[in-house]
């Protein structure tokens, strides 16, 4: 993501919970330092023609977000709570590996529209 921007922080959870081995449901959170709206469209796109799995959603306020769409809507249905709408959705497995699946290819269609390419080793790795 620092390819695009300089970053204050990223969030990728890992694919499994280190301690206990479970997937965990895929998601990006970022916060740019000096963020530009002309990326905007690159991400919208990355999140909607890249996965093949499950459907995703971009939203961009102080945090860009990139995450499944179950997890939003399970996040409203839980009253605000992300926390626990990640244990609500983590409890089905399946759907998390097809998130991680789908991660993957939205990461390198990111990659591959960046405009500063040699920064990308944090993306792909």
């Amino acid at each position: 993501m620092n390819s695009y921007a300089p970053l204050f922080w990223f969030r990728h959870p890992l694919e499994r919970h280190p301690r206990f081995g479970y997937l965990q449901i895929a998601h990006l959170g970022w916060r740019f330092a000096d963020p530009r709206d002309e990326f905007m469209p690159v991400f919208e796109a990355a999140a909607r023609e890249a996965p093949r799995h499950v459907d995703w959603v971009f939203k961009a306020a102080r945090n860009w977000l990139i995450l499944p769409t179950r997890l939003t809507e399970e996040t409203r249905r839980n009253g605000g709570n992300f926390s626990h709408a990640q244990a609500t959705v983590r409890e089905d497995q399946e759907y998390c590996l097809a998130a991680a699946q789908d991660m993957e290819l939205i990461l390198r269609r990111l990659a591959a529209a960046s405009p500063n390419p040699g920064l990308l080793g944090e993306m792909t790795a």
